[in-house]
């Protein structure tokens, strides 16, 4: 693999089923079409060997990796797991890291350097020429001895250099990095992924302690910066005589960090190291206000919509389960506190739960990048775990309360009827019964709208491929036994149950009107910006009097400081923010864009519809958030919306919606 190869990989996982033209991937590439065309079919050959969906050409010549998010992220994974032998490096990419290799180690060797970068020796020697002189621009001597080649620089001065290189040609989110080798490589030497996974949890919950915020662009800076010192520390490089002229906050703030720093990676951190730190953390923008494990996001809005695509997904209403949102949101909120104490978790639990509960797994798997996106972390597969049971135990109840086990009892005796009937209600809680003599048996099975779930007959054989139990007249204990056995075996399989019609409705309820009229609706809206987008849909709100300004600041902040999380289905956002106000009433706009403005949420940009709302969050509104949510995950409505001419038409489509959805 190359850079180009690279940065298409990036490209197409980074997007579900986006579809690029040649002439757009040469312009990226900055390559001929030729050679776009051979990159895929080397990535191709990849996918096809480790068995994934391939990229194929679609019937407009466009490209598209027809690949599910789930299935995206592993061929994420697999593709950046190579070793670093398959990347060839670029001339600038092997410099920059030659560079990183002389600040990180005390000295370097050639034979280091062609192992580290796989190339030889000539080459070696080359770039290493152009290396000492670009070091000579910046005042740093090059020395060459017989052991290798050292840099003569302080410790302050060695960090210094690496972080600001690191800024330069590392991109923080690994998408369409001009320099993918650097970020392959530092992400490999410093195993930037289980560093990542370790400080995480750390970094949110030491913010909440301290009170401050660090945004989204230099929160990936604070873990470069950090990446370098612990590694710094590990090898025994200490800061020494480090001037302390910083402010009582920022050495407050680097002390706590340190503190549970020093726990998970076993190290000892002298005074000058924490005097170190909290000078970055000064250069960093820190702003002081309260700060829980979940930002300042509006953790009920996230919830029902992962919750809303669940239902979608198993064609079942989980959403007035209050219960089931009250257990999934305090068990999301634990995640941050309980990784961040090493809580270790049963690694067998998945495997157990993903054969029971394969279309539970699927839908939580399909549906997690909603939890991802919007509380910024990455959730292990234990995690993922008790999510599944969370949502099977919900399931379990309504699949109780919805479906009722339909058994029938072929008996040609009245009186051994009447007796196994009653037996069946007390020992084994069935009430649904239906009682044939075996000669009304092919009628009835030809003639039944539904099936029965099992089968009793006594004594009377007969075809069937469903479950069946054949028992005495007296209806013994082991018939007993055997009919319970079987009722649990029924009740088990969640993924016919799921499938059952009995089971597969929302409930449809009459509710007041989302968008309270079509004065409420904005149609062909021009935005510069994402910016200017959520300005001019909260100003649909704005002219009611039912926002301020402020409110349209706090969205746009809310998408500065935690990324573009509610545009959870393509093309459309759900903007909103949070608010401490417990007394303000559910009010919602809707705006049609005239053209696609980029979010920066990479899975499902560009957005063109945006459901404005504002809403304390307290319990007489979650019905109204859900609503807007289902609206908003309608796969049908924007269809129709995109060929509405007036503000009235898309006021009664909506409409026509909730009736449908709601």
């Amino acid at each position: 693999m190359n850079q180009k190869q690279f940065q298409l990989i990036t490209l197409f996982t980074s997007y579900e089923k986006k579809q690029f033209t040649y002439d757009e991937l040469s312009k990226i590439l900055e390559v001929g079409k030729r050679s776009v065309s051979n990159y895929i079919a080397d990535i191709n050959d990849f996918l096809t060997e480790h068995d994934f969906h391939t990229i194929q050409v679609t019937p407009d010549n466009s490209l598209q990796l027809d690949s599910s998010f789930y299935e995206l992220q592993l061929i994420r994974e697999k593709y950046f797991s190579r070793p670093l032998s398959d990347y060839h490096f670029s001339s600038e990419e092997r410099i920059t890291i030659m560079k990183i290799l002389l600040f990180k180690q005390d000295i370097v060797s050639t034979s280091n350097f062609i192992y580290s970068l796989d190339i030889s020796k000539k080459t070696c020697l080359s770039d290493m020429k152009v290396v000492a002189k670009d070091l000579a621009n910046i005042g740093v001597i090059l020395q060459a001895s017989t052991q290798g080649y050292q840099v003569d620089a302080t410790e302050i001065y060695r960090r210094d250099y690496l972080i600001n290189i690191f800024f330069a040609f590392l991109n923080t989110s690994e998408n369409n990095s001009s320099f993918p080798g650097i970020n392959f490589w530092v992400t490999k030497k410093y195993n930037m992924k289980l560093f990542r996974k370790q400080l995480f949890p750390i970094l949110l919950n030491w913010q909440k302690e301290n009170n401050i915020t660090i945004k989204d662009y230099q929160f990936y800076q604070l873990l470069w910066i950090l990446a370098i010192i612990i590694d710094r520390i590990k090898e025994k490089h200490f800061i020494s005589n480090f001037p302390c002229n910083l402010s009582t906050h920022s050495i407050t703030a680097s002390e706590s960090l340190y503190r549970r720093l020093s726990k998970l990676f076993l190290i000892e951190v002298p005074i000058e190291e924490i005097h170190f730190f909290a000078s970055y953390l000064e250069d960093l923008s820190l702003i002081s206000q309260p700060q829980s494990p979940l930002g300042s996001i509006p953790s009920n809005a996230i919830i029902h919509a992962f919750l809303v695509n669940i239902s979608h997904d198993l064609k079942m209403n989980l959403t007035d389960d209050n219960s089931l949102y009250t257990q999934l949101s305090l068990h999301i909120k634990s995640f941050f506190s309980l990784i961040e104490r090493n809580t270790s978790f049963d690694q067998s639990i998945f495997k157990d739960l993903e054969e029971n509960y394969p279309k539970i797994c699927q839908s939580i798997k399909n549906n997690l990048y909603i939890l991802e996106q919007s509380f910024h972390r990455i959730y292990n597969q234990s995690e993922v775990g008790f999510l599944v049971m969370h949502i099977a135990a919900a399931v379990s109840k309504i699949l109780s309360e919805q479906h009722e086990l339909l058994i029938l009892l072929v008996c040609d005796s009245n009186s051994t009827t009447s007796y196994i009937t009653n037996k069946l209600n007390y020992y084994c809680n069935v009430k649904n019964i239906d009682m044939i003599p075996s000669f009304e048996y092919e009628s009835y099975m030809s003639h039944a709208n539904t099936p029965p779930d099992l089968i009793i007959t006594v004594e009377q054989p007969v075809k069937t491929t469903l479950p069946i139990v054949s028992v005495s007249p007296v209806l013994s204990h082991s018939d007993l036994t055997q009919i319970q056995n079987k009722i649990y075996e029924i009740k088990k399989k969640e993924d016919n149950l799921l499938n059952k019609k009995s089971a597969s409705k929302f409930k449809s309820t009459e509710k007041s009107m989302i968008i309270l009229s079509p004065d409420y609706v904005s149609l062909d809206v021009e935005a510069s910006s994402w910016r200017n987008a959520l300005s001019q849909s909260g100003n649909v709100l704005k002219s009611k009097n039912l926002i301020d300004q402020n409110y349209i600041e706090l969205m746009i902040s809310n998408v500065e400081n935690n990324g573009a999380y509610f545009v959870f289905w393509p093309r459309v956002a759900l903007a909103h923010a949070n608010i401490e106000s417990k007394s303000i009433s559910f009010s919602a706009s809707f705006t049609r864009l005239k053209e696609p403005i980029c979010f920066g949420n990479k899975l499902n940009d560009p957005v063109q519809y945006i459901f404005t709302f504002i809403a304390s969050d307290i319990e007489k509104n979650y019905d109204k958030i859900i609503d807007i949510i289902k609206l908003a995950s309608s796969p049908t409505l924007f269809q129709h919306i995109d060929q509405a001419k007036t503000v009235e038409e898309v006021y009664r489509l909506i409409h026509l919606e909730e009736l449908n959805l709601l």
